[in-house]
Order: structure tokens, then sequence, then C-alpha cells
């Protein structure tokens, strides 16, 4: 195994402590530099550079560089390869397969989105399947990849098992995170990026380190009861499914991004973060959509504009400010973190530095 990782607990805190600002185009560098040392070709390390750092960008923190030593462990412990032949295992007009060849998640994601993208260029609609793949992050990375060519995209992932089915009471199904892009002319992108259980796990392993309650409908302990101690996940707990359809929609996610692509499902999927000398051998699937086929591209994002003025006039309730479409604040936290660098939280940049040192780069927290 390679040198200790800090604890998921630890992994994902938005705001734990003092957060230190730091340009994206520098945390960009030093990400890439990292996936470099440990392996990757320049390509490679700059694409799953652009996957954390977007994510952090966009507040996304759970998969931002906050994982990056993780990742950095599957390269070096073998879980992943280094130097992946990612290839078409089946191309037919609008649908293509890919064999992610074990390669890091969001290498083979980029590339079945991309080449969804141009399928959709040619025929409309394309949608790319990838097998024997990994952990891909934030799904709306990649579905936000068919935006600049007028395009709606959707990205969907299976996962290891860390939720319950519905009425079950431990964890056999992945929360397998599905995302959707779709322009506007002048608001900010679309977006909906979610997992499909009641609260992201990250979330859950947060409040244990910082010794809070949670929301009973979170999670159940070991014998099916709901609780309110999120140190109950790590002892048999399970997190609890978005009622019987987000549970109905992650078995979807098993059968199109698992069972379609020839994939691992359920608890065939390693945990990633743990087994890092381990395949994952998840698998994903990418859709583009050309909405010129459909609609002139600018009159497309003038509706979607009124649309959501028209959604924006609903009264509100009581303490709300404003009626937010989905991955609007997201936008927001994009652009202002575009201006002001990214908020990095101590712990992190701490960890960040750890590497740094470990693989003999610059650390962009020379102060930590």
């Amino acid at each position: 195994m390679a040198a200790a990782l800090p604890s998921a607990a630890g992994a994902v805190s938005d705001d734990d402590e003092a957060a230190l600002r730091l340009p994206h185009a520098s945390l960009h560098a030093f990400a890439k530099a990292a996936f470099a040392m440990a392996g990757l070709s320049d390509e490679h390390a700059g694409l799953m550079a652009d996957s954390l750092v977007a994510a952090d960008l966009r507040g996304t923190h759970s998969h931002g560089v906050v994982r990056l030593p993780f990742l950095v462990a599957r390269l070096d412990d073998g879980g992943a390869n280094k130097q992946p032949q990612i290839r078409v295992v089946k191309d037919s007009g609008g649908t293509a397969l890919l064999d992610g060849d074990g390669a890091l998640g969001a290498i083979t994601a980029t590339r079945a989105m991309d080449l969804a993208v141009d399928k959709a260029r040619r025929n409309g609609i394309g949608m790319v399947a990838a097998a024997n793949s990994d952990f891909i992050g934030a799904c709306a990375h990649f579905a936000m990849q068919a935006l600049p060519h007028d395009m709606i995209g959707i990205a969907w992932t299976n996962g290891f098992p860390g939720m319950a089915p519905w009425g079950g009471r431990s964890n056999t199904i992945g929360n397998n995170p599905i995302a959707f892009a779709a322009p506007s002319a002048s608001h900010g992108p679309i977006v909906l990026d979610m997992a499909l259980s009641v609260a992201a796990g990250g979330r859950v392993r947060l409040a244990a380190k910082r010794k809070e309650r949670i929301p009973t409908d979170w999670l159940i302990d070991r014998d099916g009861n709901s609780t309110d101690d999120p140190a109950h996940l790590f002892d048999g707990g399970a997190l609890l499914p978005l009622g019987y359809k987000g549970y109905g929609l992650a078995v979807f996610g098993e059968l199109l991004c698992g069972v379609l692509t020839g994939s691992r499902v359920l608890s065939e999927v390693p945990a990633w973060f743990a087994a890092t000398d381990q395949r994952i051998g998840n698998g994903h699937v990418h859709i583009a959509i050309d909405v010129s086929r459909f609609i002139e591209p600018a009159a497309f994002k003038q509706r979607v504009d009124e649309m959501v003025a028209m959604l924006k006039a609903t009264p509100r309730v009581p303490g709300v400010d404003d009626i937010l479409l989905p991955g609007e604040r997201a936008w927001r936290m994009h652009q202002a973190q575009l201006r002001e660098g990214i908020a990095v939280p101590a712990a992190v940049a701490k960890d960040l530095a750890t590497l740094a040192r470990r693989l003999g780069i610059t650390s962009p927290f020379p102060e930590v």
C-alpha cells in the first residue's frame, strides 16, 4: 500500500477550520504535477486535474482535490492503470462501447463524452457507454462537456454499494449519481448533479467528524433503526435511498451502467478509496443531444431563460429569498472562485502538502 491516506471523515470538510485561498490555475498545476509524478501521461494528468478542479470551482469539494491523495494511491498501488489503452469495443452509428482498460475514471469518462458529442453532431444524438472503468468523480463535469457545442449532456455511473435498497438495512447498492446539463442564454447552465441517497456519504462522515447530529432520514443503524448518530455509518449502518423513487433510479443506474456495459454491479464493485490495489470495474453512460436537430440553439436558450423567469416569479415561502434552478448555486460559486480563488480547508491543504513532500513536488501551500 502507499503512504497512509487521510481519513474519509476528514476528506470532505468543505469549511473545516480556516480555508486557504488559491488561484484555480495554481491548484490545477499542482494536481497535474502530482498525477504526472504518479505516472500518468501529460494529457491524462491534465484531464484528471480538470475534473478535480472543476468540482472544487463549483463547490463540490467532496469530489475535488481532496480526492487527490486517494487517486494517486490507486495509481501507486496498482488499482488503476497508469498507461491505459482505452479502446472502442463496439461502434454503431449513434452508439459506442469503450473499454477503459482500468484507467482512472475521469480519463475514460472524458473520452466517452467527447465521442458522444461527436456522434451527436453527426447523428443528432450520441450515447457512449464505458466498461472496465474506475471512480469518475463529479458527473456534472462530463455532462457539461456538451454545453459548448449547444448540446444537452447526461452522465451516469454506478459505483460501490454505499446505500441500502428500499426496505433493506445494509449497503447493497450504489447511490449511482447522475447529471444533466443544458445551456441557457443569460443565466448559467442548468445542471442537475445528484446521488440517489437522501444525503451523500461525505456529508454523514463530516457530521461524524464534527460530532454533530444528523436528520433521522439520512441513515439507519445496523439493526435497521433510524438514527441521528452519523457514527453508525461506520458500524454497519447504511445510507437511505431518496425514497423508493431514488432506489428505483439507482436500480436503473446498475442496469444501464453495469449490466448493459458488461461491468461489475452491486457488491462486485470494491470501494475505490479503500481498495486502492484493486480494479474497480464499474461502468458509466454518456449521452449528448444536439439541440439544433429540434430547435435553433438561440431559440432554445432564450426559451430556457423564459422558463427560468417563470419559475423565479413563484411566490416564495417565508425566509426564502430566491427560487434557485438546479446548478445555480454551483454556478455562482464557480464565478466567485474564478475571481477570488478556490477555498481549500486547512485540513485538506495539510493533506496536499504531505502528498507534495512524498512525491517530491512543490506544494501550493508553503505555509502549511
